[in-house]
């Protein structure tokens, strides 16, 4: 079995975050879940981006020419969301509203000058939310990955066409619940943890390896 390199970052810090989940759960998946990694192939590159309008799109692509990963997965926080997740796409919009870590607003309101209004990822698929369901952590599609450094990030990556890339986006910590059908017993349902959300993230990240194997093996049938 070939290894599958895959980048995963997180997000620093930024206005009305102070502690960003993300960066928590790059940390978990790097130092306690290496070895799972290992046995299913999987080589696993970390970094945590800057939420600095200006400098993230570079951050980036200096990370991609140095890891060359095989597909990106990229995580960052959603603090109004109740569940996790898996933007199906970006759009080339940023919003002029909010200002960034570095107390700056967005120069323009378009991530790629002349670039296409959106681009879909290639890796979000219901398949993929179906897995990460299983670890217990309520996930979703989404079709809306906001204007802020989030957006900006998937569609650089999206546009580069170095590598397939997805991003996941987690909830406040305190704002999580297991699903429910009755209203009362979603009131009592215990939080999800970090430690669940790390689960979530890595029966992700092993699918999106399992996904590059099949590219590869179809481009090898196909010579």
């Amino acid at each position: 079995m070939s290894d599958v390199t895959i980048l995963v970052t997180g997000f620093s810090a930024f206005p009305g975050a102070s502690v960003n989940p993300s960066t928590a759960i790059v940390m978990r998946l790097l130092h306690r879940h290496a070895r799972r990694f290992r046995l299913h192939g999987v080589k696993l590159q970390t970094a945590v981006l800057p939420v600095v309008y200006d400098e993230v799109t570079r951050a980036l692509e200096e990370l991609v020419a140095r890891t060359e990963p095989d597909a990106i997965v990229h995580l960052g926080l959603a603090s109004r969301r109740k569940q996790v997740s898996v933007e199906t796409r970006a759009v080339n919009r940023l919003t002029t509203l909010h200002p960034d870590a570095a107390k700056r607003r967005a120069a323009a309101r378009a991530v790629r000058a002349a670039g296409v209004p959106s681009l879909r990822s290639p890796l979000a698929t219901p398949s993929l939310v179906t897995l990460m369901r299983r670890t217990g952590v309520p996930t979703q599609l989404s079709i809306d990955a906001g204007d802020y450094v989030c957006n900006q990030t998937l569609y650089a990556s999206l546009a580069s066409g170095s590598a397939p890339a997805v991003f996941i986006h987690v909830p406040r910590l305190t704002g999580v619940r297991h699903e429910s059908n009755d209203e009362d017993d979603a009131e009592e349902a215990p939080r999800i943890t970090l430690p669940a959300l790390t689960r979530a993230v890595e029966a992700a990240i092993v699918a999106v390896a399992a996904h590059i194997r099949r590219i590869r093996r179809e481009a090898h049938c196909a010579l």
